[in-house]
């Protein structure tokens, strides 16, 4: 079982201990960040410059930021709205401005698109792979240290793990740590648990005995990042509907982000839970009621 803190100054203080000042993070896309002990590892490498800190990642989330008190004025309350206490990676706005120290680098291998346009640190060190090479990609600049959000449950008395979101390179990755592991390479595995992670099934679920360290805290459940989506309209359900039709029972599919996902997802939930009106629906979109 893990060693449990409530306390991230605490987890890097044990990570410090065991792998030292050189520190590769890798962490996964997205809402998947534990982005408390994201900040707390890049602040302790700002005050402390012998501490050399790697960030291997993708999609780190801002909020939008205002260019002027106008804009201000009207994005702040939007903003504080729609994001709430979502706790922004403080290497990512650092990037974004061009203010990361020497002792930090930062490689996303996935940008907001148009988020970074103007910041040399992260033109400079985009990692350009395909999203099945990123665990390799990873391995080969050397991480030692993997962190993870995950979701928790207790079932029978028994703690249950998840990784959640985005768990495809996290989980690509376990079989290589243990293989590196035999050959002496250290790599600690760090999951931080959050009450809003859903909690996803099958290749996501994770012992956890497969964390060296875990941040269980609810000081530490911020909201997670959720813009709004747009509603959707009939042009894009439809497409929904005959798409679901070609998927088959028990098959597998991977899903984009946007509202054809959304539209598509919807039509084979419907499929699965009211069968006879998603049937419905398929004929009379394609025949007419």
């Amino acid at each position: 079982m893990p060693e449990v803190f409530d306390d991230v100054g605490h987890c890097v203080d044990a990570v410090l201990k065991r792998v030292g000042t050189r520190i590769v993070l890798a962490m996964p896309l997205g809402i998947g960040k534990p982005n408390p002990l994201a900040n707390e590892f890049y602040r302790r490498a700002r005050l402390d410059p012998a501490i050399d800190l790697t960030i291997v990642t993708a999609l780190s989330l801002l909020k939008p930021a205002a260019r002027s008190p106008l804009e201000g004025r009207l994005l702040t309350p939007l903003v504080e709205r729609v994001f709430g206490s979502y706790v922004e990676p403080d290497y990512a706005r650092a990037m974004h401005d061009d203010a990361l120290p020497g002792n930090v680098r930062v490689i996303e291998f996935f940008l907001a698109p148009g988020a970074f346009l103007g910041s040399r640190q992260a033109q400079r060190h985009y990692l350009s792979a395909n999203y099945t090479h990123v665990a390799r990609e990873v391995l080969a600049r050397g991480v030692n240290v993997i962190a993870h959000l995950v979701a928790r449950r207790t079932v029978n008395g028994e703690m249950q793990l998840s990784f959640g979101s985005n768990p495809d390179v996290t989980v690509d990755l376990l079989p290589l740590i243990e293989s590196e592991r035999t050959s002496e390479r250290d790599i600690v595995m760090v999951g931080e648990t959050h009450a809003q992670m859903p909690f996803m099934t099958g290749r996501a679920l994770v012992a956890p005995g497969r964390f060296d360290f875990l941040i269980d805290s609810a000081r530490y459940d911020y909201d997670l990042f959720g813009p709004p989506n747009p509603p959707l309209g009939t042009v894009d359900h439809a497409i929904g509907v005959y798409a679901s039709a070609l998927v088959r029972d028990g098959g597998t599919l991977q899903v984009g982000i946007g509202e054809m996902g959304d539209s598509l997802v919807y039509a084979l939930l419907l499929r699965h839970q009211q069968n006879a009106a998603a049937a419905c629906t398929t004929r009379c979109s394609s025949r007419g009621c």
